[in-house]
């Protein structure tokens, strides 16, 4: 059968619009390859991450199956009395039944995308290209960075000779060692390079720096030259949750620290677009909305929602926020 437009147009740019609503799915692998000449992402490497072994069988054993004997003689829980929801309920289950169609027709819209449905198994295994993958637990940089021993780690950065050839008349390799943590790790050169570390490679963007750090060392990230700064920044926070303090998941930070980060000197003097992970929780919604923005400089929020289906499948609306410059505020 004969693919689609769309379809055609997810495999040239990795975006795949739904018909019938303003949700769309992206490819990352494909996104991110856009962004290398030397290297080449492998989807079964990517997605191995987020897709586990499928779990056959699941849907018939659910509705065929009988219960067990032990499940019968369970006491059946008594259900509450539903009571009446306070203000701040109120205006929760207010935002979720507005976004509830939204969803609803993103979900609807993946259903009726007979060719994406068919595609996707091939994409997340990596058909086209399926070498050997090294399935060894990846570095936690988290534990690293926390270590006593994180001052000492170094990470060496391997790019192609920029004059072509070396004195032998062979494509030389250079090499240079940087320290990992609490610095910034720049590649200046005009491509791609390969980050080592702990017998690892990593991809590096041409032209791109980073920062392993803590929340205490966030303003090194300021440039040094104001008329500079950052296009694009993306906040992933490790909110206040209950349930992940209780788990030890992962540490918090508590949500009143946001309000110290230097938003607006990382920013480009002309703007930036700003993209704030938050959770559907309302009082955090309103931290986010009255305080944490406005102190932050952020102008003309928009709202974009991801629908987390089995196999970590997300979809996204339109959004647009923009930061405008401090020198307009």
């Amino acid at each position: 059968m004969e693919p689609s437009d769309e379809l055609r147009l997810l495999e040239a740019t990795g975006i795949y619009r739904l018909a019938g609503s303003r949700a769309a799915f992206l490819d990352p692998v494909r996104l991110l390859g856009e962004s290398y000449r030397r290297f080449r992402l492998v989807p079964s490497a990517y997605y191995s991450r987020s897709f586990g072994p499928s779990r056959q069988g699941g849907e018939a054993q659910a509705e065929g199956t009988a219960p067990s004997p032990d499940r019968k003689k369970r006491k059946r829980k008594r259900q509450p009395k539903p009571r009446e929801l306070n203000a701040v309920e109120r205006i929760a289950e207010a935002r979720h039944q507005e976004a509830r169609p939204l969803l609803i027709s993103a979900h609807n819209s993946l259903l009726e995308a007979k060719d994406l449905l068919e595609f996707l198994p091939g994409m997340i295994r990596g058909d086209e290209c399926r070498p050997n993958v090294e399935t060894s637990s990846e570095n936690n940089f988290v534990e690293l960075g926390g270590s006593w021993r994180a001052p000492f780690y170094e990470m060496t950065i391997c790019f192609q000779n920029p004059h072509g050839q070396d004195e032998a008349g062979t494509c030389g390799v250079q090499k240079r060692s940087s320290p990992l943590f609490n610095r910034i790790v720049s590649v200046e050169e005009n491509d791609e390079a390969e980050g080592e570390f702990q017998s690892r490679l990593y991809i590096l963007p041409k032209r791109s720096c980073f920062m392993m750090t803590d929340f205490t060392h966030v303003r090194d990230l300021i440039p040094d030259n104001p008329n500079i700064g950052y296009n694009l920044i993306v906040i992933d926070p490790p909110w206040e949750n209950g349930c992940v303090r209780q788990k030890e998941a992962y540490p918090t930070l508590p949500n009143r620290n946001l309000l110290y980060l230097p938003v607006q000197e990382l920013a480009h003097p002309a703007g930036a677009l700003l993209v704030l992970w938050i959770t559907n929780r309302e009082k955090l919604r309103r931290f986010v909305e009255e305080e944490l923005l406005p102190s932050w400089g952020v102008k003309d929020p928009t709202e974009f929602y991801w629908l987390k289906m089995t196999g970590e499948v997300g979809w996204f609306t339109d959004w647009r926020s923009r930061l405008v410059p401090s020198q307009a505020l």
